[in-house]
């Protein structure tokens, strides 16, 4: 076990936050009470012009709270609504792993095949990759969204799957397949890929024609710039301080691992179908939420918060940040849809379910000595030509990624630092006496790993 890191915590209430989990369960607030609440706890991110989108919070598939805030067009301001279109990003993740999930109860393929028997161009490294390690992010193919030019140059062209995937094909597997974790954007460009050898169909018009219409998405679909979309919603970046237009995105980029728009609405209803077996059967959407090992399932992460189990997934996209959380024990749905690059959505959406819970805000104050952030500081590699610098500046740390400014990261434990401008996380790995071996950085939605290293080279 890790030995004490002399954390000082000053916590207020100890004795409300040692009651167990059962007694927030017992006690659900009222429809109308937590819907104040929730808004009151909203307005002030509202205020500081962080967030612009729509929530949604359902109990049992009833909605509890369900509005919209800010403006979805902001040049001729018209305003968000619960009916407005967004970018789900990596929400999208679901849909295919659902897309794969029904070829296989099909016959179409086996979660265990090789990839190269849907994609024959697979490098000889990749002999041992399979859908499954795929879909659970363990292939050890890095991802096209790592690479150093991909924001400066890859997301701006238009290009076919196949060349997308292509990006990646030559560059050295991160570990063994299915004896690691590093989340994967190519992975799932493949699976798309998957999906249309094994059906005989595109990507879009599968899940258009096999999930979504049956079960009655009409606001949820491939999200095509060039298309005129009714209700949809413009993304925007800060920059400067002030907030700007998203960079541009080609619509081919994010594909099958973030391509698809939806709505707060439209979610609520993948999610009652989902879990209500008229997607895939049970059998299936057991194997889609098994923690494969790394806290990861097929499409969803795979965790507990506030005492909670929850299945989880956010997505991050040009001016587009989102979060749906799933509480199955409670039959409880968090949904937050941002069309700001500023939203902290997951700070946002566990603040929201505390409120249901009853947990009680903690008044907490972490100081972190400063050996201890001293022992991080250094450098972590997050792909090729990527690095996070961590440096201490007194109470806090600063995170740089190459090509970026620097973030102020505050503790909000022994190892897990926050940036509440960023709506990012940063969660040390360490040996049991301390020395970090990496990190965790959660951002735009997803997480990425960052094993320390000693040079920058």
């Amino acid at each position: 076990m890790r030995p004490c890191l002399h954390v000082a915590i000053l916590l207020l209430g100890l004795a409300v936050l040692g009651a167990p989990a059962t007694w927030a369960q017992s006690q659900p607030p009222t429809r109308a009470g937590f819907a104040q609440r929730a808004d009151a706890l909203v307005k002030p991110y509202l205020e500081a012009k962080l967030f612009s989108g729509a929530i949604l919070v359902a109990h049992r598939g009833r909605p509890v709270f369900r509005r919209a805030y800010g403006l979805a067009n902001r040049e001729w301001g018209v305003a968000n609504t619960p009916e407005t279109r967004f970018r789900v990003g990596s929400i999208t993740k679901q849909f295919t792993a659902a897309a794969i999930l029904k070829l296989a109860e099909a016959g179409r393929l086996n979660l265990d095949d090789p990839i190269r028997r849907f994609y024959p161009e697979a490098p000889a490294a990749w002999d041992r990759v399979t859908i499954r390690t795929l879909l659970t992010h363990s292939s050890g193919i890095p991802s096209y969204t790592n690479l150093p030019d991909y924001y400066a140059r890859i997301q701006r062209l238009e290009m076919a799957p196949r060349e997308i995937v292509a990006l990646t094909a030559d560059k050295p597997l991160l570990f063994e397949p299915g004896k690691g974790f590093d989340y994967d954007n190519t992975g799932y460009i493949l699976l798309g890929l998957v999906v249309e050898a094994a059906s005989g169909q595109s990507y879009q018009r599968y899940l258009r024609e096999t999930i979504f219409e049956p079960v009655g998405l009409k606001d949820t679909g491939y999200d095509d710039a060039s298309v005129i979309l009714p209700r949809r919603a413009s993304g925007y970046r800060l920059g400067n301080g002030q907030l700007r237009n998203a960079l541009p995105i080609a619509s081919s980029i994010p594909y099958a691992a973030g391509a698809h728009y939806s709505t707060v609405d439209d979610l609520l209803a993948w999610d009652r179908a989902l879990f209500s077996g008229r997607v895939i059967s049970d059998l299936s959407r057991r194997a889609m939420f098994a923690d494969a090992g790394y806290g990861y399932g097929f499409g969803w992460y795979i965790g507990q918060s506030h005492g909670h189990r929850l299945w989880s997934h956010g997505g991050g996209i040009n001016g587009f940040l989102t979060i749906k959380d799933n509480y199955p024990d409670d039959d409880l749905i968090v949904l937050a849809l941002a069309n700001t690059e500023t939203a902290p959505v997951q700070a946002m959406a566990r603040e929201i379910a505390a409120l249901w819970f009853r947990i009680p805000d903690p008044g907490s104050e972490i100081v972190l000595e400063p050996e201890i952030m001293d022992r991080y500081a250094g450098h972590y590699r997050l792909g090729p030509g990527r690095l996070l610098t961590l440096t201490r500046e007194g109470d806090h740390l600063m995170a740089q990624v190459t090509g970026e400014p620097a973030l102020p990261f505050v503790p909000e434990g022994d190892r897990t630092f926050v940036s509440k401008a960023r709506n990012a996380r940063i969660t040390l790995d360490t040996e049991p006496d301390g020395r970090p071996t990496g990190l965790i950085l959660y951002r735009d939605g997803i997480d990425r790993t960052a094993p320390r290293i000693e040079e920058t080279q």
